[in-house]
């Protein structure tokens, strides 16, 4: 697995197995997700189907209405870790698309008056994959996995793998802003942070030279909050000066979702 962002501090988690050839699902053993943020890296070595999900086993029974279900299509290539700049690394893959982002923003339902229990399916494709997800862990929120005890459910004949993250507060690289960097990143999926907000609201620049969607959302490292910071579908585009939903005074994960070369930046100001 990829050195970042499983070199951060943080509650760990690795699983990984040969799938099944009769066709049944593969179960992992109980684990416990806290409040905060989990960053996935998931890998499928064969070219049958794959879905893997988190499942709920508190409160939670086989058909029961489920908040969201996350995840559609899928990135290929291999990942890889390097820094921005000087200071701030990032993990992504080399040709990618949307896994569990854009579809946790658009999927969100709600039984009754309550949040119903959640199961999240980063991945459902066909085909060999290296990809990263992220999702919020909080109670009551919309598009987050609440608190409690998970396993993993996969169905695949081939040998997969799955780690996961909680990184800890107190951790960021520096500053939003401070990834001020003229150089363009190559189409791909991409996780970064934790990065700290400042004082006052944030506002983006943002270009993307390709085809495909564009698609960047943030998330904080405490569960508390999360915003989607641009989602664009028809290709090119230059976009300065735009405002986000980011709150002051926290850390975030970002996760970048690009069709082709981009350069995203954050200013402050009103």
């Amino acid at each position: 697995m990829s050195e970042y962002p499983f070199n951060l501090q943080g509650t760990q988690e690795r699983f990984s197995g040969s799938g099944r050839k009769d066709g049944e699902t593969t179960k992992s053993r109980e684990f416990n997700l806290t409040q905060g943020v989990v960053i996935a890296e998931i890998k499928h070595h064969g070219y049958d189907n794959f879905k893997l999900s988190f499942i709920p086993t508190e409160g939670f029974s086989e058909g029961a209405v489920t908040a969201v279900t996350y995840g559609s299509s899928a990135a290929t290539g291999f990942a890889t870790g390097a820094a921005i700049g000087s200071f701030i690394p990032f993990a992504g893959t080399i040709a990618g698309a949307l896994i569990g982002g854009a579809a946790g923003y658009f999927a969100g339902t709600k039984a009754g008056e309550a949040i119903a229990p959640t199961v999240w399916t980063p991945v459902d494709y066909k085909g060999k994959l290296d990809t990263f997800a992220i999702i919020g862990v909080k109670e009551d929120q919309e598009n987050s996995l609440p608190p409690g005890k998970y396993l993993l459910e996969v169905e695949t004949k081939s040998r997969w793998d799955c780690c996961f993250i909680q990184p800890t507060l107190g951790q960021s690289f520096g500053s939003l802003t401070d990834d001020d960097d003229e150089n363009d990143v190559e189409a791909g999926l991409y996780v970064r942070g934790p990065l700290m907000s400042g004082s006052r609201p944030l506002r983006t620049t943002i270009r993307h030279m390709g085809g495909g969607d564009f698609f960047a959302a943030a998330y904080s490292v405490d569960g508390t909050h999360q915003c989607l910071v641009y989602h664009y579908e028809e290709g090119q585009f230059h976009i300065e000066d735009h405002p986000t939903e980011i709150k002051p005074g926290k850390e975030y994960m970002l996760y970048i979702s690009a069709g082709g070369a981009w350069n995203l930046n954050f200013t402050e100001g009103y």
